[in-house]
């Protein structure tokens, strides 16, 4: 038995590899996730949103593969897994949630580029975007699309 985290035999990737939603199958239906159960129905194609479900799942998915077995070629095919998800997914994003697309398509270039750690920041950054986006609790605020304004020190 392999130890937690371990590219291989019984670590994290053959695990990731192994749960729903990753390699083409539908995510997982929690009980206590009411969101995204109202966005799938029994096949997944009911709502026009569970294509954006899929998408945010892959990214959660994805980016602790990213970290851990960069290059690998399971993480190449989850990678391009992701592609296809973001290129069904576009057309919504691009009116939605612009910046998010934006992320994610330079993540596919860093990772074209091998530059891992770039790719993997993307992704977060798009994960982070549609997470915003696909909360049904509190809606999204007008400030979302403002930059941020950082704190400066007058020192």
């Amino acid at each position: 038995m392999g130890r937690p985290g371990r590219v291989g035999g019984r670590g994290l990737l053959s695990e990731v590899n192994r749960a729903p939603g990753v390699m083409g199958a539908p995510p997982p239906r929690l009980t206590g996730d009411r969101a995204e159960e109202s966005a799938m129905d029994s096949a997944g194609q009911g709502d026009p949103l569970a294509v954006l479900y899929r998408l945010h799942h892959q990214l959660r998915v994805l980016s602790p593969v990213l970290t851990v077995a960069p290059g690998r070629p399971e993480t190449n095919a989850m990678l391009d897994g992701l592609a296809e998800t973001v290129s069904e997914a576009a057309g919504l994003l691009a009116t939605a949630e612009p910046e998010a697309l934006a992320a994610l398509r330079q993540g596919f270039e860093y990772a074209r580029l091998g530059r891992g750690n770039e790719a993997n920041s993307e992704l977060i950054t798009a994960y982070g975007r549609l997470s915003v986006l696909l909360r049904k609790d509190t809606p999204r605020r007008d400030s979302a699309n403002e930059p941020t304004v950082r704190w400066r020190s007058r020192f």
